[in-house]
């Protein structure tokens, strides 16, 4: 549902601003064609997994005529592995340190990111840094997942799109969905990082 929700948003950059056409009809629509495209893919699987990995996807639509995959592009240098730290010494593989990368990389005024941390997975949409001086660039949040218990005051019970004036208040409400998963000062620093290590996935609209 994050890459039909990224086509469906990355296709629209060039002609309006994603606050005109990010609402309740295309989140319907995209989780629609998400459902339907997994459908696709699973009657074709011999495999039986319930829940499959970007990278299976984009591998299983490779040899496809699926016009949704084959208009992402996905940047160099990806996916980007990244590691949720409460410790200030260990940002430069934040999440806002990868963000932030992702806007220096893109050479669109908008760039599509799907963010994986097992069992939850994210869409944000991310100006361009050039474009973010200007007060009215927003950088969004988009799930197909409620969060009744998070993302305060909004509290969504349904799939959702948050927007946010800035990168940092961006990432505030990723670290709600995403929290860095605390095992104790006796657990090895690798064993740690595997618990909080996440995968993202920086799109832009292929010109091929």
């Amino acid at each position: 549902i994050a890459l039909t929700l990224a086509y469906n948003c990355i296709g629209q950059f060039n002609y309006a601003s994603p606050e005109s056409f990010i609402d309740s009809t295309l989140l319907t629509r995209s989780i629609n064609d998400g459902i339907k495209l997994y459908s696709e893919l699973r009657d074709n699987s011999s495999s039986g997994v319930e829940h499959s990995s970007v990278e299976d996807i984009l591998v299983a639509c490779s040899g496809r005529d699926n016009i949704i995959i084959s208009s992402l592009k996905l940047f160099p240098n990806s996916p980007r592995q990244g590691v949720l730290s409460n410790s200030s010494s260990n940002q430069r593989m934040g999440l806002e340190a990868l963000l932030t990368q992702c806007q220096m990389d893109s050479s669109e005024s908008y760039t599509a990111v799907v963010i994986t941390k097992t069992p939850e997975t994210v869409l944000v949409i991310l100006p361009t840094q050039s474009a973010a001086s200007n007060s009215n660039a927003k950088f969004i949040l988009i799930d197909s997942h409620p969060r009744p218990q998070q993302l305060a005051p909004h509290f969504p019970t349904g799939s959702y799109a948050l927007f946010h004036p800035t990168l940092s208040s961006l990432v505030a409400s990723l670290r709600e969905i995403f929290p860095v998963t605390e095992l104790g000062d006796g657990v090895p620093e690798l064993m740690q990082m595997m618990y909080n290590s996440f995968d993202i996935y920086p799109f832009q609209l292929s010109r091929g």
